[in-house]
């Protein structure tokens, strides 16, 4: 090549670079001169939102400031189907979402009653009464009704021929992301009026994948969970969740969003007023890509108050740990459930309060196999059978009849009535319980009898001669009013939901449209027929009897402070629902009875070693005609000589009341142990007791 043509081709070269550098300059002329201002708008363009905040709900604690229930703040995964844009750009951005879902092991939320995997198979029965309605609702609204009656994959057809799903996605893959989208306009068209939470509690490697891959329209948002730290009390604690259509008609009154978080049961729905915060806003800058370009707070969120609740964890623990270990070694075969109340007869606090079986809150409700496991038991452990449980008190009804004999001048304490094996009058005297003549259980199980006892005697022995003849003496109204006195078959003013139950007599039979015989008066006598208390109310009745005749309310909320503890918002009172016109001496009398039977009866043996001297009385009450069908029933107070607490326990056909001595006897142990009061005490170190 000559030096000619070499420069020719430079020369060439340079022309071209000059008019490639020219180009730059106009485009660059027209970018930033010409359209520079409309360009500028567009790259500052904002999406401007606000945001409610959810406050953190305010704590659980116990009497003594350990934390039963706290927040840890968790991570939601939530979509704006408007910032995904049209369906060619959504679908993928969703299945996208999947992906990474199934590769971190993150479930999300599809309600979508079809099977997830091939064959598809309809699922509508696993969903609520009200979840299909809603469901059909939705089929109507997208007139896919038809479509649903030719099947699952006629309708899935339908759905991804609407959503546009491309052919060339999977059948399982378009099945979740139908899925998805029918959870997205279920909201649109207002059958469902919550946000759509895509999936909760997710990690810090799913975040950060999510992040990685840019997906328009998907956000992560922190926000405030429940978190357990304890396993028990879980019937009393209860535990929250977004709330259902039936509740954002009740809450939307009182300024919730629909999306909240409310209580669902127990304490966190009874004090869901105290336990609330004040939800802050927040206002929020998006760009055209949805990503957030600032934030600023219009109003922070208040958190709520701190609750401290009357219970004794440890004793909770206790008791819990006694029901789980001797009710399933009962003698019985034939036993279920069983429960357990502890009460401070000087103020009506909870100390404790279980039922077994029970469930742990940490888990039941995060797990769908635990939660069904848990809710297709047979022995049904969400039931709290301490306060909703109903049952008739056998023969810890006595002190009621004892008392009221006694109050009414119908007997004393020293009178001693004869024992004959059957209740029968005095030759010459007309019997007005025609051929009925019940029995002592001493005479059916033994064939002896109880001879002459008086009441102290009559109740250590639990005659029912005895007191067979005090209710022929009584009649049923006067009974009816005593155990009305003591709270039975009435509300003890426990916050959380109780049962009521019922005192035998004509006016309960004839609620019941059940005939009322003359014999049923004896056997109201002895705690059985349409008697029928709760555990709870056993022991309010026994506090009531051993304080001196104060009938207090039970309850079990202690005091109510400010989110930071810095205030008190509440504090609970012994509120004294009534106090009993009942002389303290035939009161004495009474407990004597009982303190008979803890040292020198049949359950004497269980409380010999323990530092004070126990009262109680025993109870088995039929349910049915075998024996196998006896509730056991056991009630006990201590101190003897200056009462503190009143137990109750109740177990299904649990057979003797007396085999449940030993539960009463592992918590009185824990309670009357002086180093129970000296363990390690977290949270504000309060010791209340």
């Amino acid at each position: 090549m000559d030096a000619r043509q070499f420069h020719g081709r430079v020369r060439l070269i340079i022309l071209a670079l000059g008019g490639l550098l020219l180009s730059f300059v106009l485009v660059l002329y027209n970018l930033q001169v010409v359209n520079g201002a409309e360009y500028l708008s567009q790259s500052e363009r904002k999406i401007s939102n606000t945001e409610t905040v959810e406050a953190a709900r305010g704590e659980i604690l116990d009497r003594y400031g350990r934390v039963l229930v706290s927040n840890r703040t968790s991570y939601q995964v939530t979509l704006d189907a408007g910032l995904m844009g049209a369906e060619e750009s959504r679908n993928p951005n969703l299945l996208s979402l999947i992906t990474l879902c199934r590769s971190h092991g993150v479930s999300w939320t599809d309600t979508l009653p079809i099977s997830v995997t091939e064959p598809f198979t309809s699922t509508l029965d696993t969903l609520s009464e009200t979840g299909q309605t809603r469901y059909k609702t939705f089929l109507d609204k997208m007139k896919w009704t038809d479509a649903a009656a030719q099947g699952p994959d006629a309708l899935i057809t339908a759905m991804r021929k609407f959503y546009k799903v491309d052919e060339s996605v999977s059948a399982e893959d378009g099945r979740a992301l139908v899925g998805v989208l029918c959870e997205l306009r279920m909201r649109t068209l207002d059958i469902l009026r919550t946000n759509y939470v895509f999936a909760s509690d997710v990690d810090m490697d799913f975040i950060s994948a999510v992040k990685e891959n840019g997906l328009v329209g998907v956000s992560i948002k922190p926000v405030s969970v429940r978190q357990y730290n304890t396993p028990y009390a879980a019937h009393l604690l209860g535990h929250v969740g977004l709330m259902t259509a039936e509740e954002w008609a009740e809450y939307q009154e009182k300024g919730y969003s629909m999306n909240d978080t409310v209580g669902k049961d127990g304490v966190e729905l009874a004090f869901e007023d105290y336990l609330r915060g004040t939800p802050g806003v927040r206002a929020i800058d998006l760009n055209t890509s949805g990503k957030v370009v600032s934030e600023t707070w219009l109003t922070e969120p208040d958190p709520g108050n701190n609750l401290s609740l009357t219970l004794d964890i440890r004793l909770q623990e206790t008791v819990e740990r006694s029901l789980a270990e001797r009710i399933p070694a009962l003698p019985s075969e034939y036993t279920q459930g069983g429960s357990a109340v502890v009460m401070d007869v000087k103020s009506g606090d909870i100390l404790a309060m279980a039922s077994w079986p029970t469930f742990d809150l940490s888990t039941v409700y995060q797990d769908s196999a635990t939660y069904n496991a848990a809710l297709s038991d047979p022995l049904k452990p969400f039931y709290n059978r301490a306060a909703q449980g109903t049952y008739s008190p056998g023969s810890a009804f006595k002190m009621v009849v004892g008392t009221a004999a006694l109050q009414e001048g119908l007997t004393t304490p020293g009178e001693k009535i004869l024992d004959t094996g059957r209740f029968q009058y005095p030759a010459g005297q007309k019997y007005p319980y025609g051929d009925y003549h019940p029995a002592c259980w001493i005479y059916l199980q033994y064939g002896g009898t109880h001879g002459r006892e008086d009441m102290a005697h009559a109740l250590k022995d639990s005659c029912n001669i005895y007191f067979y003849t005090l209710g022929d003496r009584l009649g049923i109204d006067k009974i009816d009013q005593y155990a009305d006195m003591f709270g039975l078959g009435k509300s003890t003013g426990f916050e959380l939901n109780e049962a009521v139950g019922q005192v035998a007599g004509p006016e309960t039979s004839a609620k019941l449209e059940t005939p009322w015989y003359g014999g049923d008066l004896l056997s109201a006598a002895i705690g059985q027929g349409n008697t029928l208390t709760t555990p709870l109310q056993l022991a309010n009745y026994v506090a009531t009897l051993v304080n001196g005749g104060n009938h207090y309310s039970a309850h079990v909320l202690q005091s109510v402070k400010s989110g930071d503890f810095s205030s008190l918002v509440y504090q609970q009172e012994p509120e004294l629902m009534d106090t009993l016109n009942i002389s303290s001496d035939n009161m004495e009398t009474v407990k004597a009875g009982m303190k008979l039977l803890a040292t020198e009866g049949s359950v004497k043996n269980y409380f010999k070693d323990l530092p004070v001297t126990v009262g109680a009385k025993t109870g088995t009450a039929q349910v049915g005609r075998e024996d196998t069908n006896a509730n056991a029933v056991f009630v006990c107070f201590a101190p003897y000589e200056n009462p503190e607490i009143a137990i109750s326990i109740v177990v299904e056909r649990g057979g003797s009341g007396t085999e449940l001595a030993a539960i009463a006897a592992d918590i009185m142990s824990y309670y009357f142990n002086a180093e129970q009061a000296l363990g390690a005490v977290e949270g504000e170190n309060t010791l209340l007791r």
